[in-house]
């Protein structure tokens, strides 16, 4: 490694720790200074966490633009304008940690189920809390929110795999997300995510830096039509779909080289 490049290397090696380092500091202060604030301002609980998820919003609209101005990362967003739409199921590819920062950031008021480990995160418990996002650990609950966070016009965010693809192995979806579309009766949006060269993957920790800054790649497609999934019930038509998202972004990722 030449003089040049180990010094590029250092430099975001520096640059990555420095923003997971402003996260974690942000992830911890921000809901301890905001949630009294918004507790003190007029409104309902539903209109509290809709304030509270349009800054965390911005927030994390901050946090990327600062990782894109480090150097670590760039972006690209294609059909960006699909998402402007209420009501939205957004179903997504997990290739990296930072997915759900990303979704966030381009939607100003997004429901995310998280994965229920989270709460034990002191990062991201204070954010969960704050937003009203929905853990995956509620079983009965997650229909009930899924169903009130779409119904109120929020785009509901939800990863089917239910945690990170593990680098060369096959997609495997869980059923919650095509249960959700089948109950709620809801077209799903799909976002394709890729990121080259891969990292912040299943199998990279946060400093195993690659060769050159990553790009990430956002694709919004066009909406899955339910349809044909309605006529059979519930639980077929969820096994169904979910076999149908799987081959879809499967067929979606090699296209784009992944």
């Amino acid at each position: 490694m030449n003089l040049r490049r180990r010094l590029d290397y250092l430099w975001r090696l520096f640059a990555t720790a420095l923003s997971f380092a402003v996260f974690g500091l942000g992830g911890v202060l921000v809901p301890l200074l905001a949630m009294p604030i918004l507790r003190l301002m007029p409104g309902s609980v539903t209109v509290r966490r809709r304030r509270a998820r349009r800054l965390v919003h911005w927030l994390f609209r901050g946090f990327i633009l600062m990782m894109r101005g480090l150097g670590v990362l760039s972006w690209h967003i294609d059909g960006g304008e699909k998402l402007g739409r209420p009501g939205l199921l957004v179903l997504a590819n997990h290739p990296t940690l930072i997915d759900v920062v990303f979704l966030v950031a381009f939607l100003p008021d997004a429901v995310c189920v998280v994965n229920g480990r989270l709460l034990a995160n002191p990062v991201m418990r204070g954010f969960i809390t704050l937003t009203g996002y929905i853990p995956n650990d509620r079983s009965g609950n997650l229909l009930e929110a899924a169903a009130a966070a779409l119904g109120a016009g929020n785009a509901l965010v939800i990863f089917p795999e239910g945690t990170r693809t593990r680098v060369g192995e096959p997609l495997r979806f869980q059923r919650g997300a095509a249960n959700v579309a089948v109950r709620c009766r809801v077209n799903a949006t799909p976002v394709v995510i890729t990121c080259s060269p891969p990292t912040l993957s299943k199998q990279h920790r946060w400093y195993h830096i690659p060769e050159r800054p990553f790009a990430l790649s956002f694709t919004v497609k066009d909406d899955i039509d339910i349809a044909p999934f309605l006529n059979c019930p519930a639980p077929l038509g969820s096994r169904r779909l979910t076999t149908n998202l799987e081959h879809f972004f499967t067929k979606e990722c090699q296209a784009h080289g992944h």
